[in-house]
C-alpha cells in the first residue's frame, strides 16, 4: 500500500504540529507519548527535538512507520534518543511504565468510532502526569469557521473505525465524555487557524483536555 495515499498528509504537517506542542509548553525535557504516530510525520521533529528516552508513540500500523525509518533513514535518530514505539488500536501506553506531560494526537479522533472516545481519553489518563495536557484534533459536529462543515450538528455515531471517511463528535459529545472522566476540555480555534495558513485543507477542530482539580486519579 502506498503510504503517502494512505497517510493524507505531508512532512509539514508535522512540522506544524510541534509547534502546536510548543505553544502548549511542551520544552525537550518534556515527555511525550504520540498516539497515532503512523508515518512519523510529527514523530521526526518530536524525537529529534526532545531530550533522549522522553518520546513514545503507538501505532497498529507499524508498516507505516517501518517504510519512514527506511525512506527517510531514522533508524539513527530513534536509536541515538532512545525513541521506543508499541504496536496497538486501544491507545494505551501503559506498558512503558512512565507517565506523560504530553498525550497528542492527530487525526486519530476524526476516524474514532463513538465509543472510542471514551476508550481514548480512559488510556491517556492512566498515564497522563497530574498537570499534563492531551492535545487532540477532532472533527466537531458544529463545523467551523475555517472550512470545515461538520455534520449537520450531530453526532457520526459510528460504531467502528472509520478510516478513510470522516466521524464527528458534538461539542456537546466532546464536553460530557471528558467531564465524566475528570477531565475539562478547551477548545482551540486558533490552533486551527495557525495551522491553515500552511496547510489549507487540514481543517481539524483541536482540544485541550486536562485533569480538573482535585479529580480522583484511581477512577483514571
Amino acid at each position: 500500500m502506498d503510504a503517502k495515499a494512505y497517510v493524507g498528509t505531508v512532512k509539514k504537517s508535522g512540522a506544524l504540529q510541534l509547534e502546536l506542542l510548543k505553544k502548549e509548553d511542551c520544552v525537550p525535557s518534556s515527555k511525550v507519548l504520540e498516539i497515532g504516530c503512523g508515518y512519523l510525520h510529527l514523530g521526526k521533529y518530536l524525537i529529534d527535538f526532545l531530550d533522549k528516552s522522553n518520546y513514545v508513540g503507538v501505532d497498529p500500523n507499524d508498516w507505516l512507520r517501518n517504510l519512514a525509518i527506511k525512506k527517510d533513514e531514522l533508524s539513527e535518530l530513534i536509536h541515538r534518543k532512545a525513541a521506543v514505539f508499541l504496536n496497538n488500536e486501544n491507545f494505551d501506553a501503559t506498558e512503558v511504565g512512565k507517565e506523560f506531560d504530553f498525550i497528542f494526537s492527530h487525526s486519530i479522533l476524526s476516524h474514532a468510532a463513538h465509543w472510542q472516545l471514551n476508550q481514548y481519553l480512559e488510556n491517556c489518563l492512566k498515564v497522563l502526569a497530574e498537570e499534563g495536557v492531551i492535545l487532540a484534533s477532532i472533527r466537531l459536529a458544529e463545523g467551523n469557521e475555517f472550512g470545515s462543515k461538520g455534520n449537520n450538528g450531530e453526532d457520526s455515531g459510528c460504531q467502528e473505525w472509520k478510516y478513510p471517511g470522516v466521524s464527528y463528535f458534538t461539542w456537546a459529545t466532546v464536553k460530557e465524555t471528558a467531564k465524566k472522566l475528570g477531565l475539562s476540555a478547551i477548545y482551540k480555534p486558533e490552533y486551527t487557524a495557525f495551522y491553515i495558513q500552511e496547510r489549507p485543507g487540514e481543517y481539524h477542530d483541536w482540544i485541550v483536555f486536562r485533569r480538573n482539580k482535585g479529580s480522583n486519579r484511581q477512577n483514571s
